[in-house]
């Protein structure tokens, strides 16, 4: 089954209520946040694919720092109006502009390359990129993804055999000290203490991606910018009725 951008972002979006849920109000399924973690690399994919086809990656880039902007301010208030315990920190909007502002600088660094100048400043500044992306909230996956979706985007095969290797090392990597050093940290911790690996499962949406848009109004354009501060912030103040911390 082949489905367009359109379709697969929506179902992202669902899966992504279903992750918030879990984050923000008591007693909901914990495999919620299983199937929550296919989210970002969906999203990732087609900041990807937006880059290639946008008009203007510099609008592109502007539109994802400004919502960045507008969900850290109403982020705030929020948090400030129903005091929790319990902060609200997600800013997918900054990972994906940086996302965004790396590839652009990598398209720069690669059309200088005959200029050793010039391509040396553009891995130091892309470095810089990489290094400032690693403290938002997608954090070092969102640059790997960023990174094998971009370079392998026209060889879709090995694009899902890097995409499935690179997030296994990444997860289990980053517990194995833990699994080492720690007896009392078992195979199933190597596992759970760090979900995000389950992020692989994401690969059979990137092969069903058909390379249309789909549906494509300027209310669809928008729904996601909408939609994803929207949502969170509904999250949390039900979470807050509901007794959550």
């Amino acid at each position: 089954m082949k489905l367009n951008s359109f379709q697969l972002k929506i179902f992202a979006m669902i899966l992504m209520v279903l992750d918030h849920l879990v984050t923000y109000v008591p007693n909901m399924p914990v495999w919620f946040s299983y199937v929550g973690r296919l989210v970002a690399p969906i999203f990732f994919f087609f900041i990807v694919e937006g880059f290639f086809h946008t008009r203007s990656r510099l609008k592109y880039t502007f539109r994802l720092f400004t919502w960045s902007l507008v969900m850290f301010t109403g982020s705030k208030l929020v948090v400030m109006l129903f005091k929790r315990e319990y902060g609200l920190h997600n800013n997918i909007f900054l990972s994906m502009a940086m996302a965004v502002l790396l590839m652009s600088i990598i398209e720069w660094t690669k059309k200088n390359k005959e200029n050793k100048k010039l391509y040396v400043l553009g891995i130091i500044v892309a470095i810089a990129a990489v290094a400032l992306s690693v403290v938002t909230e997608a954090s070092i996956y969102g640059v790997a993804m960023t990174l094998v979706f971009y370079f392998l985007r026209d060889k879709k095969g090995k694009m899902v055999i890097v995409y499935i290797i690179t997030s296994l090392i990444l997860t289990l990597g980053l517990s194995l000290p833990t699994f080492i050093t720690d007896t009392n940290y078992t195979v199933y911790g190597l596992f759970f203490f760090d979900i995000q690996w389950m992020q692989v499962f994401a690969f059979p949406f990137f092969l069903m991606y058909n390379g249309k848009r789909g549906l494509n109004t300027k209310f669809t354009k928008y729904l996601f910018y909408i939609f994803y501060p929207v949502h969170l912030w509904c999250i949390y103040i039900i979470g807050y009725y509901l007794g959550a911390k």
